[in-house]
Formats: C-alpha cells, sequence, structure tokens
C-alpha cells in the first residue's frame, strides 16, 4: 500500500526548508568571521609552478631528463602558529604573502635506488624560494677554502636569489666533512624582521666548490615552542582521558557481541555490508593518493619494494577500517534494534523497500537541513567564543587531495567512514547501553554526546576545552533527534557535513573539473 503525505508531514517538510534557507542564508554571511582562512593568493598553477622550478634547476646546469619527478604542497604549521597567535591574522596574512613566502609548490626529482636528487620550491605567486641538490655521501667535489665558499654563497644570494646583502646579517656556518668534499652551510638572518624574537633566516649550502642549496624559513624562538606545547599539552590531555573512556565503550561493544553471538541474536551479513563498502573505499583512497606517497620514497629501497610496500599498507588500512566498522555495525545494531522498536532497524532502513518509504524521505530531508542548522550553529558559536577570547588556526584554503587523480574520491571517503563510525558508536550504541548502565537517559545521552566531543579536543583550539564543549553540545543535540526520528538523519547530517569540508577545497578551486566534480 503506498504511503501518502499528511498535512503534518507537509508541515514538517516546510520547517526543515525554512531552517535549511535560513540557516545557509546565516552562515553564508558569517562563516569567514568564524573561521578566517589564510590568505594564499595562486598566481601560478602546480603545472606552471613546476616549469619554473625545472627552468631554474636547468639554468643551474643540472640534467634532470631521466628523474621521476613528484610534487606537494607544503608550509611550515608551527611557524603560521606563531604568526597568527604573535601578529594576529591580518598582519599574518600579509606577512605570508609576502616577507614570510611560507606557502611553496614543492617539487622533486628523483631517481630509484640513487642518492642524487634534486628539490626546488615555487611559491604560489610564482616566485623561486628553495632548491636543494643532495649528492651520495662519497661523491667529490672541488675543495675550497671556507671564505671561497661564502663568496660562492653571497653570489648565488645576489645573482640567483636576488637578495641584497646590505639587508642581511650574518648569523653562523657550519661545517661537515664528507670522505672526497667539504659540505658549508652559510646562515644569515634579515636585519628589519623581528616579530617576538622570531626571525627570518636565509641559509645557502656549499656542496665542495658549488651551490647545493638555498632555502628560508621563519626561525621560531625556542622559548616560544616551548610555552606552546605546555599550552597544548592540556588539549592532548584532554584527549587521553576521553581515549579512555572510548576504549571503555570499545570493550562494551564487544562484550555486547560476545553476549549476543550466544543468543544467536548478531545481524553478521548486514555489518559485513557496511565492513565492505568502508573496505574499498578505504583502499581506492589509499591507491588515489600514490602521487602524494611518491613525494616521500626513500631512494634507498627499490621502486617496486615501495610500490609492494605501498600497496600492502593500503590493504592493511583497507582492512582496518572494513574490520572496525564491521565490529562497530554488529553491537551497535542489536542495542539499537533491542532500544529503539519503534525505529525502522539499520537493516529495513537501506533495504530496496525501506529507501522508498515515506519515513526514509523525511529522515533525508532533516538530515540534510541538519547539516545546515549545525554549520550555523558551529559558526555562531565560533562567533561568540572568539570575542570571548577563544583562538584557533585559520583555514589553509588548498590541500594536497588536490593534487590526486580523483580528488573528489576523498569527499566519498571523508564523509563515510567517520559518519558510519561515529554515529553507530556514539548514537546507536552509546546511547542505548549508558542508559542501561547508568539507569537514566538524560545522562546517557550527555555522556555519549561529550565523550564524542571531547574525542576532538586534540584540535589546536585554545582554550583546550572549546572544541569538544562546541561538539559535545552538538553530540547531545544529535542524541535527542535519534531518540526522536531514528539513525537516518544523523547519518545523513554527519556524511553531509564531513564530505562538505572536503567539497569546499574542490569548489573554490580554479579547475572546472574539480568544481565539476
Amino acid at each position: 500500500m503506498k504511503e501518502r503525505f499528511g498535512p503534518a508531514d507537509y508541515r514538517f517538510i516546510a520547517i526543515c526548508l525554512a531552517l535549511l534557507t535560513a540557516c545557509v542564508w546565516f552562515t553564508a554571511g558569517n562563516f569567514y568571521r568564524a573561521f578566517p582562512e589564510a590568505s594564499i593568493d595562486f598566481r601560478v598553477s602546480r603545472a606552471d609552478a613546476q616549469t619554473r622550478a625545472q627552468q631554474f634547476l636547468d639554468s643551474q646546469g643540472f640534467v634532470l631528463g631521466a628523474y621521476r619527478v613528484a610534487s606537494s604542497f607544503s608550509y611550515d604549521d608551527d611557524a603560521k602558529t606563531f604568526l597568527e597567535r604573535e601578529a594576529g591574522l591580518e598582519r599574518a596574512n600579509q606577512l605570508m604573502g609576502t616577507r614570510v613566502r611560507l606557502w611553496r609548490w614543492a617539487f622533486r626529482w628523483f631517481r630509484p635506488q640513487e642518492r642524487e636528487e634534486f628539490r626546488a620550491d615555487i611559491t604560489p605567486s610564482g616566485d623561486f624560494v628553495a632548491f636543494d641538490h643532495e649528492l651520495a655521501e662519497d661523491a667529490a667535489r672541488l675543495d675550497v677554502t671556507a671564505e671561497q665558499a661564502r663568496t660562492l654563497a653571497e653570489n648565488f644570494l645576489r645573482t640567483r636569489a636576488h637578495r641584497n646583502l646590505d639587508t642581511l646579517d650574518f648569523v653562523e656556518s657550519s661545517t661537515v666533512t664528507r670522505p672526497h668534499r667539504t659540505d658549508r652551510v652559510f646562515t644569515w638572518k634579515e636585519r628589519d624582521f623581528d616579530i617576538q624574537d622570531g626571525t627570518y633566516r636565509i641559509t645557502v649550502t656549499i656542496l665542495g666548490n658549488e651551490v647545493g642549496g638555498y632555502g628560508e624559513y621563519l626561525k621560531v624562538p625556542d622559548q616560544w615552542t616551548r610555552d606552546y606545547e605546555r599550552l597544548r599539552s592540556k588539549n592532548n590531555e584532554a584527549q587521553i582521558i576521553d581515549t579512555l573512556a572510548m576504549v571503555g565503550l570499545l570493550i562494551a561493544l564487544i562484550a555486547v557481541i560476545v553476549n549476543r553471538v550466544r543468543r544467536q541474536d548478531i545481524r553478521w551479513r548486514r555489518a559485513a555490508i557496511v565492513g565492505v563498502i568502508a573496505m574499498v573505499l578505504s583502499f581506492l583512497s589509499s591507491l588515489n593518493e600514490f602521487p602524494l606517497a611518491e613525494y616521500g620514497y626513500p631512494t634507498t629501497d627499490a621502486y617496486s619494494s615501495f610500490l609492494m610496500q605501498k600497496l600492502f599498507q593500503a590493504l592493511l588500512g583497507a582492512l582496518a577500517w572494513g574490520g572496525a566498522l564491521f565490529i562497530i555495525s554488529a553491537g551497535a545494531e542489536v542495542l539499537y534494534r533491542e532500544a529503539f522498536p519503534d525505529k525502522v532497524s539499520l537493516g529495513n532502513l537501506f533495504s530496496r523497500r525501506g529507501v522508498r518509504t515515506k519515513r526514509f524521505f523525511l529522515g533525508a530531508i532533516l538530515g540534510v537541513a541538519l547539516c545546515a542548522i549545525f554549520l550555523a550553529y558551529q559558526t555562531l558559536f565560533y562567533i561568540v567564543a572568539n570575542r570571548l577570547g577563544a583562538w584557533s588556526p585559520a583555514d589553509v584554503p588548498y590541500s594536497d587531495l588536490l593534487n590526486t587523480k580523483f580528488p573528489w574520491a576523498y569527499v566519498l571517503v571523508g564523509g563515510y567512514l567517520p559518519a558510519v563510525s561515529e554515529e553507530f558508536m556514539f548514537r546507536m550504541f552509546a546511547i542505548p547501553f549508558l542508559r542501561k548502565a547508568l539507569r537514566w537517559l538524560p545522562a546517557a545521552i550527555v555522556v555519549a554526546g561529550f565523550v564524542w566531543g571531547f574525542g576532538h579536543a586534540g584540535y589546536p583550539n585554545q582554550p583546550f576545552y572549546i572544541r569538544g564543549l562546541e561538539v559535545g553540545i552538538g553530540g547531545v543535540a544529535l542524541g535527542l533527534i535519534m531518540l526522536r526520528w531514528g539513525i537516518l538523519p544523523t547519518l545523513i547530517w554527519h556524511y553531509s557535513v564531513d564530505a562538505m569540508y572536503s567539497a569546499l577545497l574542490l569548489l573554490r578551486s580554479h579547475s572546472l573539473y574539480f568544481r565539476l566534480s
């Protein structure tokens, strides 16, 4: 018999759509007030940057024709954090876009099982900012005096790096004696750059009688690093305590599985489907990320061995994810089915018949609306928190996932794995289990929500509890929603939010392929 929508259903849909519209409008106008971004001026693409890097190495007399090339988008996260905390985001953005050339397209040319390789970095604005020529330990070069080596370094600074030596102060030099050459590193600092004792350093490496490297970096004060580590230690302590609570829940879940196996009450097939999907997505995602892994290939290993190792790691990771979601699904489904007999069970929910029901449709509408509501809630939360002194690092509007062949594949994995694992563990399992253990449903909802919330305490946000508080409040709300409408809306919400964070990178890209993806 076909289900028909009644007046209450239409009111529900209208309310969801109204909330979705209002929340999208609010979030669009205020998102970057709550979550500011680091400013990166992408004047050159990765392909253009690679061309410029190769042209620079060619001009140094290096022949790269027989070498493999790998790339990465890199930056010094410690330097970024230091500038944001000490100079403020507005000034930090100005510095990171001009004097502190933090953002880099990094390229590496290498040959398997050969020590000699080349690296070169180009900024998004197209400027050369670093290079390195790595030689074998016993490679021979002509010997020169320390004075001659420094003269070579200074000539490179003037002619190739376009540095005015009058604006630099010499800091130090270091020497390493190799079997058939002497390597020296000379370091300068910019004279008029000083932010809370942080200095901008310039290094030139001389390998025997030739220039073998150049680099620029922000030298973060050691005392600041120690102070920041002490500050971050509270985040780590909170996450360790929360991890112990999660382990307790996991032990309880396994105990439930063992007990229900005896009663032959586990729906193994449903759990296996969830696990297999996770396994396939994880494996394909790992294969898709191989170009990024290649950037870290150790040339001491055979390339075939490196390929096999990465393939094995991909399989191992896929098995781990598949096994984890298989176990979580098996334990969560049985308690959910028992505790909420009025809700559609997990297996029936995603059956051919289940997805065609009115309940599924309304749950999906609510899940999409929840995505917009949660983003609006996060935006408002951090606008208020930031005014009260909370701090979080600015988002970086680029990710190495854009260096992959199929960047949209990460959106699928980044949505599915956390949505299924966390919603099943902290909503489907934790709430009915804790209700039995604590004998009070409100306490079960709050504990489950905040155990999930403080699982995010390791983020760099300050004060240490702010991220756990924000996510924990959301977790309590989601627990209440599951009690009323079942697990489907929270699954759709979680998938949509996590997938959207990844998809935003594609939408902001200059590539039409990425935006269409």
